[in-house]
């Protein structure tokens, strides 16, 4: 996950408890949320299975979290430059504290997707705070080594989702299933309101930006008016109210676009600006980076449901199968800044070939040994993968972030981070009903193929038009 940039003055330096304690405890607290991204897909198919609900249904458990967490982003850093980032890093940690244990001992999948969603709007809380706090609270060099740890952890984050949620059902602690998934979240959120009381300083913007709650309104409305119809139109034979669902979608969107243009000619601060879309390189960055998060998005909801669901694969093993690429992300993603210094955005291009290559060595597999397929078998193409993953998402980020002027760099960061985090949810949406679409009542495997391959098709265009995103020299 990524954090909103936003735009306020340095605070004060840096108090002297705001040392390694303070720093590890912002570190666990944004760990948790992203931990929390990624663990629930390894245990889907135990959620499905214990509820009795089916792939499309168990979509929202994902998507849900996603989609608040999206919309109220930028809300949310916005709420910590006014009113401090510690009190709302705490108010954020409490809330996530008390929605994972509603997680965990929801007795039903709807009172499990409204925990989720509470845990969504908490972890857009909690984890804006984190970057702002080491950008206001820490000056050079011990800031650089901060923002460098938080990056690290990002990429480990999603791989220790993913292990422990294999780990936790494999384990069944106390006959609890999946619950723990959630649980485990309860005794580290109490050491990190602990944590964060003790040695983090409180920090706030001397001139804080306006809340858009009209544009945050709007946009939520579109997104959930277009994801609830694409996650269960399908698996209810797309009665009318999910075609009015659609095209309120579309209208709300051009709604939303007529009240931002309004809101920014009035000289307040919108939450999507119109004037930023309208350069050409945060236009096509927008474009490329959503649609890689939607095929990654969809493609890892489908991962751990074809290989435990239609392979037979064990909770554990699916899990320990998302490492390699975790890794190669982590390490593409050391490297990459010398990279694009170098070749700029031909990275991007590098990066597709490299994620292409990765995908077909998942496919070539699963056609010949589909339901034997084995941790081994995984290895190289998930490795990969990640390192696709670490080469895409720096350069597109650099590229597009570097075009914006300085003065709006706070609500073009939202922008990109809102466009990241919606196109996830809404590749599991979309990418979910392809693959339950198309995959028998026992056999998944053309499923996770034909999944794989729409992923496979958005990395080769990312290696045959990668030039297609350009710096905008002239709009710097």
């Amino acid at each position: 996950m990524t954090t909103v940039a936003t735009k306020a003055p340095p605070a004060a330096p840096a108090t002297a408890g705001f040392g390694g304690l303070g720093q590890a405890t912002l570190l666990v607290a944004a760990a948790l949320t992203t931990v929390d991204a990624f663990i629930v897909n390894v245990a889907l198919p135990s959620i499905q299975k214990s509820f009795a609900v089916s792939a499309s249904t168990s979509q929202f458990v994902v998507s849900c979290y996603g989609i608040t967490y999206a919309v109220l982003l930028v809300l949310g850093g916005r709420f910590g430059d006014r009113y401090g980032r510690r009190r709302v890093i705490q108010a954020g940690i409490v809330g996530f504290t008390l929605a994972s244990a509603a997680c965990g001992f929801a007795p039903n999948i709807e009172t499990l997707v409204g925990a989720r969603v509470l845990q969504g709007a908490a972890a857009a809380l909690l984890l804006p705070q984190v970057l702002s706090t080491i950008q206001a609270a820490l000056v050079e060099p011990a800031k650089t080594r901060a923002v460098s740890y938080y990056g690290a952890v990002g990429g480990l984050s999603a791989a220790v989702g993913q292990l422990l949620g294999g780990l936790f059902v494999w384990a069944n602690i106390a006959d609890l299933g999946w619950r723990p998934i959630f649980l485990v979240n309860v005794p580290l959120g109490i050491l990190a309101v602990i944590g964060t009381r003790l040695w983090v300083p409180e920090t706030k913007a001397t001139q804080p930006q306006g809340t858009d709650l009209g544009g945050t309104a709007l946009f939520g409305l579109s997104v959930l008016a277009l994801l609830i119809p694409l996650s269960v139109g399908r698996q209810t034979h797309w009665p009318l109210w999910c075609w009015a669902l659609i095209a309120l979608a579309v209208v709300s969107g051009v709604v939303l676009w007529r009240y931002e243009q309004r809101v920014e000619a009035a000289g307040a601060v919108p939450l999507i600006a119109p004037s930023l879309l309208e350069r050409a390189v945060m236009r096509r960055g927008l474009l490329v980076l959503g649609s890689g998060f939607l095929a990654f998005g969809g493609f890892i909801f489908v991962f751990a449901l074809a290989l435990q669901g239609g392979n037979g694969m064990g909770a554990f093993e699916s899990g320990l199968s998302m490492a390699p690429m975790a890794l190669g992300q982590f390490l593409a993603a050391l490297r990459a800044p010398k990279l694009i210094g170098r070749l700029g955005v031909r990275t991007l291009q590098i990066g597709g070939v490299v994620q292409g290559l990765g995908l077909i060595s998942l496919i070539v597999p699963a056609l010949l040994w589909w339901p034997h397929l084995h941790f081994y078998h995984l290895i190289v193409g998930m490795f990969l993968i990640g390192v696709g993953n670490g080469l895409f998402v720096p350069t597109v980020y650099r590229t597009v972030l570097s075009s914006i002027p300085p003065d709006q760099i706070g609500v073009g960061s939202g922008i990109v981070t809102t466009t990241q985090q919606t196109t996830l949810a809404l590749g599991v949406a979309l990418l979910g009903a392809v693959f339950v679409g198309v995959s028998g009542q026992d056999d998944m495997r053309l499923g996770f193929v034909v999944v794989a391959a729409v992923f496979l098709a958005v990395a080769a265009l990312f290696a045959g038009f990668g030039r297609f995103l350009q710096e905008d020299k002239a709009a710097r």
